[in-house]
This record gives structure tokens, C-alpha cells and sequence, in this order.
């Protein structure tokens, strides 16, 4: 993919991504990421040309400590060489979303595959784009299989429920440079909205 340039950047202070997954068949897992990455070239705030999500592996939070840092290991996520689970998507119509999912590309660790998301306008205005999204996703599909004594069926389920919440403000970044510079935090061009 070439370099493209974006012209809004997500506030990961406005922004959230939450999911829930079975647990021990009777009860479910929450959790969350805690920091994420983001960035959407929006023309005339009708029409997403493309629009980028990096989500860090390592800020996910689940109440649980040491199960937080299982799912680091090689076995899950293998976060030390996988660092962000990225989701794209191009060629939206934000004013007249269909009543179809919408086909977002996400990447998770070195398998990528098409899921199906719903997606949801909840505000646009000269200056901020905000969404709702909502779906599932299914673990075996992207090779993540959870390692227990018990029957990986019985530990963790397949599906994942998401609801995620993100909120854009304008700003000029590059996909590429998303989540490589610390100093260079996606909050940055959020700085004067915040009340």
C-alpha cells in the first residue's frame, strides 16, 4: 500500500475498545485495550477513503493479572513479535451507511481475514467524526487457541463480542507512522478539544 495521507487522527482518550469472550463455558471474560492508534481520510465528512486502527496487544485488560500476561506468550498473541492487531477499511459512505455489514480488513498476528462489523454514525461536524462499531470475531479464525489442562473449548470460547467507540478529530498523520514515535501520540491534535 502506498502512503497516504490522513486528515483525522483518533483521540484514544475518547476512543475505547471492549470486548467480552465465554469463560469456563458458564461465565464470560470483559476486557479492554487501553491504548490504541488510529487515523481516516475523510472527504467533505461524507466519504472514508481509508481509514486505519492499530490496537497495542500488550494494553489489553481483562481484571486478570497473570491471565493478561498468558495471553502475551507465544502461544496467544506473541505480542514481542506482533505488536498491534490492525483493522482497515476503504471506500466508505459515512452519510448513507447500507444496512449490510461493513467488510473491515483485520490483521492479527500474521493472519489476516475479512470480517463482517456493523458500524454506526453517532455524530460528524467540521471538526470530530464519531462511530460506534459492533461485531464478532472468531479466535480460531486468526490461529489463537488458548493452552490449558482443560479442553481449549471448555477454557476460553471462539467468539469474541465487540463494541468499540472511537472518536476523530482533525489532524494530518500517516498510516505508517501510527504507534512508531511515542512522542508522537494520537492524542496530540485532541489537545485543544478537551474541556
Amino acid at each position: 500500500m502506498k502512503t497516504q495521507t490522513c486528515n483525522y487522527v483518533i483521540c484514544p482518550e475518547r476512543s475505547q475498545v471492549s470486548f467480552t469472550i465465554s469463560h469456563l463455558v458458564l461465565s464470560k471474560v470483559s476486557g479492554q485495550f487501553t491504548r490504541l492508534h488510529g487515523c481516516a481520510a475523510v472527504r467533505d465528512l461524507e466519504f472514508v477513503d481509508y481509514a486505519l486502527l492499530k490496537i497495542d496487544v500488550s494494553s489489553i485488560r481483562t481484571g486478570n493479572s497473570i491471565r493478561d500476561r498468558n495471553l502475551m506468550k507465544k502461544d496467544y498473541f506473541n505480542a514481542a513479535t506482533y505488536k498491534f492487531i490492525e483493522c482497515c477499511v476503504r471506500d466508505l459512505d459515512i452519510k448513507n451507511f447500507p444496512d449490510q455489514p461493513v467488510d473491515f480488513h483485520i490483521k492479527i498476528k500474521d493472519i489476516e481475514e475479512i470480517v463482517p462489523l456493523n458500524v454506526f454514525v453517532i455524530s460528524t461536524n467540521n471538526e470530530t467524526v464519531s462511530l460506534r462499531i459492533t461485531g464478532k470475531i472468531r479466535t480460531q479464525d486468526f490461529g489463537l487457541k488458548w493452552q490449558s489442562p482443560f479442553k481449549p473449548g471448555l477454557m476460553v470460547g471462539s467468539e469474541v463480542n465487540l463494541n468499540v467507540y472511537l472518536s476523530l478529530f482533525k489532524g494530518q498523520t500517516t498510516p505508517e507512522s501510527l504507534g512508531n514515535n511515542p512522542s508522537q501520540s494520537s492524542s496530540a491534535p485532541a489537545a485543544s478539544h478537551r474541556k
